[in-house]
């Protein structure tokens, strides 16, 4: 009732200071009750998974490097309770070297958008 787990692949392109295209697959765990949400639909997430670059990206590059890392989000979306479908969405996308036991390097990239979800 409170909480939705969901999996999510995601193929993002790089632009601006990175260039490199990325492969992610996580699973997310979404709090979808707030006591506003007659008001604002509102959902708060968090993800965990695997993420891998076509090339070590320029943020993230450094001695002992890796493509593979660890991918974790957060995100919050508001949404019309009439059309909960359609959300605002604010996510945090880090890629991670977990504390130095896949490889030093890592990343963060803030992200904006409209969501639809089917």
């Amino acid at each position: 009732e409170h909480m939705r787990l969901e999996v999510e692949g995601q193929v993002p392109k790089h632009f601006g200071e990175q260039h490199h295209w990325e492969l992610n697959a996580l699973v997310i765990g979404r709090w979808v009750t707030f006591p506003w949400n007659a008001y604002l639909d509102t959902t708060f997430a968090v993800g965990e998974g695997i993420s891998y670059a076509t090339e070590v990206p320029e943020l993230e590059r450094q001695d002992g490097a890796s493509q593979w890392l660890n991918y974790l989000l957060f995100e919050v979306t508001f949404a019309l309770p009439k059309y909960p479908e359609w959300a605002i969405v604010g996510r945090i996308h880090h890629r991670s070297g977990f504390f130095g036991a896949l490889a030093p390097n890592g990343s963060n990239v803030v992200a904006a958008g409209i969501k639809y979800r089917f």
